[in-house]
């Protein structure tokens, strides 16, 4: 596709298969909780003396211990609720896929826990989790200091391609760190390493935080509005050039106007701005939908923002704060899909193919309701604008090589599916994957990865083999993410930052991985295999 159009492919040829709102969400927990069980080891400080770091193993045992003497004293004072949410608060095995968590603002405890028998227990489930909170976040000091001089071009020429994987685990420590901040939103450190600021009692990105400030009011069905206009929304009328008027005459309007992206209403959430002409309750369900997106990205490509060293200082408390508020990333509805082509189609002639995409020159992402809107859609385009504006990066991004990645990565997050904890991303029987795992193993089909890296932006849109390769690309974004578990993770991201950077080269990801393309191939197959 010319141009700099970042598009989503629909089903053609052979099928391509993608597998099929936001509030504020709170979760158990209690704000300012008094501790009424023995702090563990690693929390223990002697002057003079040097305290040992915590183990996964040990972090683990205290844990056990720590919830077993709850649930015994919950079970004891017949409090089987608060027993059950003890007993099912650990997440489930991962196995061959990613967990994005839910965080809350801050901790809350649970309506139901109003008895003074109820409020002891709660607490020393509290004080369990903050112990555990304490080693995790450790452990994520430690993994975010365990990175790799990232080599120059002499350094990586010499390199041995049957070297190890990049020795990098930043993306292991954010990992890390979300775990902690499930067990305590509260952790000081684990927020501000990961971006947020404090107000008002609660932990806010620093966009919300700068909308709190001035005055804003927020609501799911019309985003950030200024003080006193959400009762005056909900009442039927709207705000628009500087005039009130009757919602319906805004929404008859709406379709007729040209330009939509100038003149469609505007709806505010926390990182974007939306112009919609399709009226405000799609623009909500787009705005859920992509801050949903941001939310699963930084967790599992959150890396990317940022080199190594950067995340070890802003893990250690040290060093500049990550930036702070930024402007709003730029989003287009239309009003339908007609309305979509006839706006886009002068600057993409090849737009009518496509559900949805994320036009680099003006770095806005555009959606269409219906289709157009699909979980998968949205999280497909908001992956490719995530990836562009969240650090410096190239226009000409994937143009002489490397371009699969771009696609792969956005692949992957259309897996995204939610959970009670939050979300999962990937799995080799999620999303498009599936469907590469059913060409490569009952139909034989695979590009070799020698060739696939080898090929730019227009080489592999002109591919007529390009719907297959979708596929693929998808199959191959889980072997890099998950195969082996997760031994190319690092590796795969590394390799997307010198692509958005226009550092690639053609073999720039077997050095990254420690093997040659042909092993990687192998491996890729008994991956999708299993």
């Amino acid at each position: 596709m010319p141009g700099n159009a970042r598009d989503r492919i629909p089903a053609t040829g052979q099928a391509v298969d993608p597998q099929p709102a936001r509030g504020r969400r709170s979760f158990p927990g209690l704000r300012g909780a008094v501790a009424t069980v023995a702090a563990p080891v690693w929390l223990m400080t002697v002057a003079a003396a040097a305290v040992a770091a915590p183990t996964a193993d040990g972090i683990a045992t205290e844990w056990a211990s720590a919830t077993a003497a709850v649930v015994r004293r919950a079970d004891a004072a017949g409090l089987a609720e608060l027993a059950a949410v003890v007993r099912d608060w650990d997440l489930p095995e991962e196995e061959g896929r990613q967990f994005a968590l839910a965080i809350p603002s801050r901790m809350e405890a649970p309506e139901w826990v109003d008895t003074a028998e109820e409020r002891a227990a709660w607490e020393a489930f509290l004080a369990a989790r903050r112990a555990r909170a304490a080693g995790l976040f450790a452990l994520a000091v430690e993994a975010a200091r365990a990175h790799a001089v990232v080599p120059g071009r002499a350094a990586r020429g010499a390199a041995d391609a049957a070297a190890a994987p990049l020795e990098q685990r930043t993306g292991a420590a954010i990992r890390l760190l979300h775990r902690a901040l499930r067990d305590d939103p509260d952790h000081a450190r684990a927020r501000e390493a990961g971006g947020w600021v404090r107000h008002d009692g609660e932990w806010v990105w620093p966009e919300v935080a700068r909308r709190l400030e001035k005055g804003e009011e927020f609501s799911p069905e019309f985003g950030w509005l200024p003080r006193g206009r959400q009762e005056r929304y909900r009442a039927g009328e709207r705000y628009e050039q500087g005039r009130w008027i009757k919602a319906d005459a805004d929404a008859a309007a709406a379709p007729r106007r040209g330009g939509v992206e100038a003149k469609g209403m505007k709806f505010a959430s926390d990182h974007w701005q939306i112009t919609s002409a399709a009226g405000p309750e799609a623009a909500a369900a787009l705005a859920a939908r992509l801050e949903d997106t941001r939310t699963v990205w930084l967790q599992v490509f959150g890396c990317f923002q940022e080199e190594p060293a950067a995340w070890e200082q802003r893990f250690e408390g040290r060093g500049r704060r990550p930036a702070g508020p930024r402007s709003p990333f730029l989003a287009t509805l239309a009003a339908d899909r007609a309305h979509y082509v006839r706006a886009l189609e002068p600057l993409e002639p090849t737009v009518a193919r496509t559900l949805g995409i994320y036009w680099t020159p003006t770095r806005t992402a555009w959606f269409f309701p219906d289709e157009g809107q699909e979980p998968t859609t949205v999280h497909h385009e908001a992956t490719h604008q995530l990836f562009a504006e969240t650090r410096r990066t190239s226009p000409l991004a994937g143009e002489r090589s490397g371009f699969w990645a771009v696609e792969a990565a956005a692949c992957y997050m259309e897996s995204l599916d939610r959970t009670p904890f939050g979300w999962t991303v990937g799995g080799r029987d999620a999303g498009r994957a599936a469907v590469a795992r059913e060409r490569l193993v009952e139909d034989g089909f695979h590009v070799p990865l020698e060739e696939l890296t080898a090929l730019g932006r227009r080489a592999l849109q002109a591919d007529e083999r390009l719907p297959q390769i979708y596929s693929e690309i998808a199959g191959l974004a889980d072997f890099f993410m998950n195969g082996e578990r997760g031994r190319y993770r690092e590796a795969f991201v590394e390799y997307l930052a010198r692509i958005y950077t226009g550092t690639v080269e053609a073999d720039s990801l077997a050095r990254l991985c420690g093997r040659d393309y042909a092993d990687l191939d192998d491996a890729y197959r008994r991956h999708m295999a299993r």
